[in-house]
């Protein structure tokens, strides 16, 4: 088929440009780089605690080992402060653990202030959910103690010798400070109804990410639509209309480019975002569907734009306009699960809002099409009188130029 061979064509015209190459490269990478390291905190489902062993006694190991079974902390061992401080620094950490030199003597003594230090990030917002659990292994160990010191005295009053180990006594005390549930819960699977599409949420470095996808998905095709304007310009598509069939050819031929370009920047940005932060945008075959029919919509609406105007020049300085307007409209910059409903149909003026509503939907049920269908139905129709409406301007401009 002839447009085929425009494809081919219009790919190899692409491929030699090393410019535009290795923009299609390397923006898509650094997007994914960016996002993925932005979110990357978000994602942590512990907090990342730097402790220093000062003191190097069986107490303070006891310490280490009890705070780091608790769930929600992440302990990191380092040898010196110093190591600590540039943790904090570089925010691998969010606080840092003293065990002071001391602590065991101070514990046995019964003492429990002055024997720890801890050293806060600016930024974290976590400082009192890990002294309320350093506390309480501190003041559990004092238990144990207590009872280890009780003990050893009873059986020396009653002349017998200590047969009880101090370990046997910790995890005795401890077996009494392990919390029970106040309630056993029973779950039983009931059959529900499908949920809408505004009642599904979606994790936020998730939605970030999807939304960059998204917005610079359009703003890329929209900018590689401009051979409209230049083959206008330099006097191609006159040429082209000489011959019967050859623009439908043309055109389809290079709408076809536009699309395996877009997919090929999705493909990277997901691919990236998943291997280096393990970060899953798009699940499931259905959300790939929506994103390629959205793909389509994207390069009809970027061959309108440039049917549009005259030259590349007018095309490039509204491209970013109308990117962000409508990214912003259709929630890129935002998770649509946190905007108010009343404000939901506003996205639906959008590609951008259809995609993401539906990748949103589709993240926690890659299964359930008719979450994935509407969107699909919308971007093929609107592809379809998109790319009508724009031919057809085309030839209308060719008539008149004519003229």
């Amino acid at each position: 088929m002839r447009f085929l061979v425009v494809f081919k064509n219009r790919m190899r015209i692409i491929l030699s440009d090393r410019m535009f190459i290795a923009a299609m490269l390397i923006i898509p990478i650094v997007l994914a780089m960016i996002m993925g390291y932005a979110q990357r905190d978000e994602k942590l489902g512990y907090v990342p605690l730097a402790v220093v062993d000062e003191d190097g006694s069986a107490l303070s190991k006891a310490l280490i080992s009890g705070i780091s079974q608790k769930e929600g902390l992440k302990v990191i061992e380092v040898e010196n402060r110093k190591m600590a401080d540039t943790l904090l620094k570089n925010e691998e950490a969010e606080a840092g653990v003293f065990i002071l030199e001391g602590f065991e003597a101070a514990i046995l003594r019964g003492k429990t202030q002055g024997i720890l230090e801890l050293v806060k990030s600016p930024t974290t917002v976590s400082t009192e959910l890990i002294k309320e659990i350093v506390a309480a292994e501190v003041l559990q160990l004092r238990a144990a103690e207590y009872a280890y010191d009780w003990i050893t005295r009873r059986y020396e009053e009653n002349g017998v010798g200590n047969k009880v180990t101090r370990e046997e006594i910790w995890a005795h005390v401890e077996s009494y400070l392990k919390p029970v549930p106040p309630m056993t819960i029973l779950y039983e699977e009931i059959e529900g109804s499908p949920v809408s599409l505004e009642d599904v949420s979606i994790p936020p470095y998730a939605a970030a990410s999807a939304g960059v996808l998204v917005l610079f998905v359009m703003l890329t095709l929209i900018f590689g639509s401009g051979w409209v304007c230049e083959e206008r310009s330099n006097g191609t598509l006159n040429r082209i209309f000489s011959s019967p069939g050859s623009l439908l050819s043309v055109y389809l031929g290079n709408t076809l480019a536009l699309f395996v370009l877009g997919f090929f920047q999705t493909l990277l940005f997901v691919v990236i975002q998943q291997i280096v932060f393990d970060i899953t945008m798009l699940t499931g075959f259905s959300s790939w569907l929506v994103m390629m029919a959205y793909i389509l919509c994207a390069a009809s609406v970027s061959m309108l734009l440039a049917s549009l105007f005259r030259t590349a020049a007018q095309l490039q300085a509204v491209a970013p306009v109308f990117s962000i307007i409508t990214g912003l409209m259709g929630g890129c910059l935002w998770n649509l699960a946190g905007i108010p409903r009343e404000l939901v149909p506003i996205t639906r003026l959008t590609p951008q809002g259809w995609a993401l509503s539906a990748i949103t939907a589709l993240y926690a049920n890659p299964d359930e099409w008719n979450y994935a269908m509407p969107a699909i139905r919308v971007f093929l129709a609107a592809s379809l009188i998109l790319l009508t409406v724009s031919y057809l301007l085309l030839r209308l401009g060719r008539k008149d130029s004519a003229s």
